[in-house]
């Protein structure tokens, strides 16, 4: 069991590297990053084989994910700098540009639970959207006890 945690504590400190290397090393980003990777692999108590399928695919879905919301927000920014001012056309525009986007997440969604179903039990898998959803929840907890 021991041998087992090793393994995934290794996994998980490679897979914050990689994470944190693609978006710039940013101290905060990289402690979230490895918190979040700890809360996962505890939450679906991974055995090391899992963990080392898992990882590489779920660093693909949320690089996918990000780079989706990043392309979305910099649209909306360019796009909606004022609704006030904004004209019917702009305004229709800018709501089938968001739906677009919901339904692109949708996708992504989709395929990687595809993908997870591949290398988790589903039952693990379903702990994983849970998990991501109590993370986040526990995130902003401790952000707001910090102010």
């Amino acid at each position: 069991m021991k041998k087992q945690l090793v393994i995934i504590c290794l996994l998980a400190m490679g897979c914050v590297g990689i994470v944190s290397a693609q978006k710039g090393g940013a101290p905060r980003r990289e402690k979230i990053e490895a918190m979040k990777v700890g809360f996962i692999t505890q939450q679906l108590d991974l055995t090391s084989e899992e963990a080392q399928k898992f990882w590489p695919v779920y660093n693909r879905f949320a690089e996918e994910m990000e780079k989706s919301r990043k392309d979305f927000r910099g649209k909306m920014m360019e796009e909606v700098k004022d609704v006030d001012l904004m004209t019917d056309a702009e305004a229709n525009k800018a709501l089938n540009d968001m739906i677009a986007y919901k339904t692109s997440e949708v996708e992504l969604f989709k395929k990687y639970n595809q993908e997870f179903k591949k290398v988790l039990p589903t039952k693990k898998v379903v702990k994983l959207y849970l998990a991501e959803q109590e993370f986040k929840r526990e995130l902003l907890r401790k952000l707001k006890s910090q102010k």
